[in-house]
C-alpha cells in the first residue's frame, strides 16, 4: 500500500547526543518487530527522545448524514461496522433492533431490502425490511441493547460473524449470536459474560466488545462493570461506570462481571467529588471501551466515552438536579497488550459539536476501524446527537434540562469522520528540532518505510546503530538522503541513494530519528515492492 535535500540536519545534536544516549540500551533483548507496522504510541518504541512529544491527532468531522432518526425508528447509542471480502457492512441499532446497511465505498450507503419478517409493531408501523435482529428475527422475540459484531477467524464460514449484544428476554446478560453473511443470525453462546442483578444492577449495560486475540491465542472481552468507591469521610458514592476485562479460550464462557478486573476507568481526580458530608456524587464514569487490535499493526486502541454527570456542581441545576442526565464525547486511549492504557492527554477524540448541531450533546462511535478505498486515510464513524443523556426518563428531567437551554434540536445522525492510515498519535519534533531512538529491534524485509509528515518546512534523517550505539556503516545519518518537502503513509528511507536494508536484516538494529518541524507516525521493515 503506497505511503506517500540539502540543508543538514543540526550536526551538533548528533555528536553531542549520540554519546549520550548510547549506553543505556546496551544488552537489551531485541524486540522482534518482522515486517510488521510499529505504531509511534508510546515508549515502547520511541526511547531516550529529546524535544519529541507524542501528540494525539484528532480525525476529520465530514457532517455526513449516513443514517439519521425518523418518526418512529430512533437510533440508539451502539453500532458497528467492518470492512469485509470488498464490502462495508453496518450493523445499527433503531428502537431495540438490531438492522443493516452496507456500501461499496464507505460514504454511500445501501439498507438492503432482506424482508426476513418479524412480530408486528404496537405502533402501527412497518418492521424496516433491513431488520435482521429483533421482534421475532434472528430468535430473538423483544428487544437487544448493547450490539458489537466481529470476524471470528477460528470459526467455520457458517458462523464466521459473531453478534455480541445482550437481549432484554435473556435477563440482560451477555450473549454471542452467529451467522455465514451477517444477515441471518442464531443464538450461538448463551451468557458467556453474566451478573447477579439483584446483587450489582446494570453490569454490562453498554457496548459489551469480544474478539479473538492472536497475540495471547484467546478471545478477550471488554464490558461494562459498575464500580462502588469509598468516598471522602465515608460519604456514600453512586455507582460509576467502569471498564473491564476478561479472557477465554473459547466463547461459552468468559467471567462473572464481579470477579473481573477493571482496566479502564476515569482518572480518581474526576470520580468522586464531595457535596456534603454524608453524600457524595460522580463527576465523570467510562461509558464504553471501544477497544480494538489495531487490524494494521502491533497495537491495541481504544474510543471510550466520558460521561459527564449533571449535578449539584452545575449552577443551573441547584438544588434540583435531572437524574443520570449529562454531556457524552469520545477519547483515545492505546495499549501495547490491552490491559494498560495509556491515556494522553485526555482530549476528545471526537468532541461534541457546536451549539445548533446535530451531535452537540453526545457522541459514541460506532465499533470499528475500516480502510478507505484511498489506500491513505481509515473511516470511524459516530452516532452523534443533540440529545443529552438523561433526556425524556421522565417528564422532570425534561423539565430541568429544557429551563436550562439543553433540549434536543433535531435527529440523532451517524456520520462519518476521517484519520490518515496509522495516524492516531505521532512522535512529534517542533521547530527547534528533536530526537528519539528505538529500543533494539531485529526485523526481517529490505526497506525502512515510515508513515511521515514534514510539512513545507520540516525534515528528517534517520541512521541504523548497532547495540553499542555506533552506525552500522553505509547507514550513518550523514548518509542518509534528507526527507523533506514529504506527506506520505510510506516513504522510503534512502542511504546514498540506497534503500537496501539486507545487509542488516536479522542483527540487532537501534533506529535514531533527527527530525525538525516533522511528525512520524509509523514505521515498517518491508520486502521491496512490498505493502
Amino acid at each position: 500500500m503506497p505511503l506517500s535535500n540539502p540543508r543538514s540536519l543540526v550536526p551538533a545534536l548528533h555528536l553531542t547526543l549520540l554519546i549520550v544516549a548510547a549506553s543505556p540500551l546496551i544488552g537489551q533483548e531485541p524486540l522482534v518487530v518482522g515486517n510488521r507496522r510499529q505504531l509511534l504510541l508510546d515508549e515502547t518504541l520511541v526511547q531516550l527522545r529529546k524535544g519529541v512529544d507524542f501528540v494525539v491527532h484528532s480525525p476529520r468531522k465530514t457532517g455526513d448524514i449516513i443514517l439519521a432518526s425518523e418518526p418512529g425508528l430512533s437510533l440508539g447509542g451502539y453500532h458497528s461496522v467492518l470492512f469485509d471480502a470488498g464490502r462495508y457492512h453496518l450493523w445499527y441499532s433503531v428502537e431495540g433492533c438490531v438492522l443493516y446497511a452496507r456500501s461499496t465505498d464507505g460514504i454511500h450507503w445501501e439498507k438492503p431490502n432482506l424482508n426476513l419478517g418479524g412480530t408486528a409493531r404496537a405502533d402501527g408501523l412497518v418492521n424496516p425490511p433491513n431488520l435482521v435482529i429483533g421482534r421475532g428475527v434472528g430468535g430473538v422475540k423483544g428487544g437487544t441493547h448493547g450490539l458489537m459484531v466481529f470476524v471470528d477467524p477460528k470459526s467455520g464460514p457458517d458462523e464466521r460473524f459473531k453478534l455480541v449484544f445482550n437481549p432484554h428476554e435473556f435477563e440482560s446478560q451477555l450473549q454471542i449470536f452467529s451467522s455465514p453473511d451477517g444477515i441471518h443470525w442464531k443464538h450461538a453462546h448463551r451468557n458467556v459474560v453474566t451478573f447477579d442483578p439483584e446483587v450489582k444492577p446494570n453490569h454490562l449495560d453498554s457496548q459489551n466488545v469480544i474478539f479473538w486475540d492472536e497475540r495471547v491465542q484467546k478471545y478477550v472481552a471488554y464490558f461494562r462493570k459498575n464500580v462502588r468507591d469509598p468516598g471522602p469521610g465515608g460519604a456514600k458514592i453512586p455507582r460509576t461506570r467502569a471498564v473491564a476485562r476478561a479472557e477465554s479460550a473459547d466463547l461459552r464462557f468468559f467471567a462473572k462481571a464481579d470477579e473481573t478486573t477493571v482496566v479502564l476507568r476515569a482518572d480518581p481526580d474526576n470520580v468522586v467529588k464531595p457535596a456534603a458530608a454524608k453524600e457524595g456524587w460522580t463527576l465523570l464514569d467510562v461509558y464504553t471501551s471501544g477497544a480494538i487490535k489495531y487490524p494494521w499493526g502491533d497495537a491495541y486502541l481504544a474510543f471510550p466515552t466520558e460521561y459527564y454527570h449533571y449535578g449539584a456542581q452545575v449552577a443551573e441545576f441547584r438544588p434540583d438536579s435531572p437524574v443520570n442526565a449529562g454531556a457524552v464525547d469520545t477519547r483515545f486511549a492505546s495499549s501495547r497488550d490491552g490491559i494498560a492504557w495509556q491515556r494522553y492527554d485526555q482530549r476528545a477524540f471526537v468532541g461534541v459539536g457546536m451549539k445548533g448541531e446535530f451531535d452537540s450533546k453526545r457522541i459514541y462511535m460506532v465499533y470499528g476501524i475500516v480502510p478507505a478505498n484511498n489506500d491513505r486515510e481509515l473511516f470511524m464513524y459516530y452516532m452523534g446527537t443533540s440529545e443529552t443523556h438523561g433526556w425524556d426518563r421522565d417528564d422532570r428531567n425534561n423539565r430541568l434540562l429544557m429551563s436550562a437551554d439543553l433540549a434536543p434540536i433535531g435527529p440523532s445522525v451517524i456520520s462519518r469522520v476521517v484519520l490518515r492510515r496509522d495516524g492516531f498519535v505521532s512522535a512529534r519534533a517542533g521547530f527547534k528540532g528533536g530526537e528519539f531512538t528505538t529500543p533494539v529491534l531485529r526485523f526481517s524485509g529490505d526497506q525502512l518505510l515510515l508513515n511521515v509528515n514534514t510539512g513545507a518546512a520540516g525534515e528528517l534523517r534517520v541512521e541504523a546503530l548497532d547495540p553499542s550505539g555506533k552506525p552500522y556503516p553505509n547507514f550513518a545519518l550523514t548518509d542518509c538522503d534528507l526527507v523533506h518537502t514529504a506527506n506520505e503513509i510510506n516513504r522510503i528511507v534512502k542511504w546514498k541513494g540506497n534503500t537496501s536494508l539486507s545487509a542488516l536484516a536479522g542483527k540487532p538494529v537501534r533506529l535514531r530519528f533527527v527530525l525538525r518541524d516533522t511528525d512520524v507516525y509509523a514505521f515498517q521493515f518491508a520486502e521491496r515492492g512490498g505493502i
